[in-house]
């Protein structure tokens, strides 16, 4: 396929990026419950910083299932179909990436609808729309479709 290697490339490169989003966010959420519990031992409260570190929670754990589908960390049925030969599994492995990707193009799609909804809508706290912490389920979805259309690139189906 022409376009298998920019799609593999492209795939790793935002994977690469989606990792050190991971890192940042991940030391931004230590940081802020950090203070949040200094701030409390000195009697004061921080009411920005739950809102905050609950929208980061739902950033690492959209993104990070990202880079655990990119790295093949997620359980699998590798192996299902080996019984009946290597030609059987890949089709079984084909059809399982298929449902795979119209599962996340259907997050993706509601994903963006709901974002769109919530445009007008602001956060508690921090006062921003709720459309930004929204955005991580569709972004995610485009990734995880960008990730599955690359290994789909990469299996080849013996001829019978």
């Amino acid at each position: 396929m022409p376009f298998a290697e920019p799609l593999q490339r492209l795939s790793e490169q935002v994977n690469g990026l989606i990792e050190k989003l991971l890192l940042v966010a991940g030391v931004a959420i230590s940081l802020i419950l950090f203070v949040q519990v200094v701030a409390r031992y000195m009697g004061e409260s921080l009411s920005w910083s739950e809102e905050v570190g609950r929208y980061l929670l739902v950033t690492t754990t959209f993104f990070g299932a990202t880079v655990a589908y990119k790295r093949a960390h997620f359980i699998g049925l590798a192996g299902f179909g080996a019984k009946f030969g290597l030609l059987v599994e890949q089709i079984i492995v084909r059809g399982l990436q298929l449902l795979t990707l119209g599962c996340f193009w259907l997050i993706t799609w509601y994903g963006t609808i709901y974002t769109i909804k919530a445009w007008d809508q602001t956060s508690t706290a921090v006062q921003m729309p709720m459309s930004l912490p929204f955005s991580v389920v569709p972004l995610a979805g485009l990734i995880f479709v960008l990730h599955v259309l690359a290994d789909m690139t990469k299996l080849k189906v013996p001829k019978a």
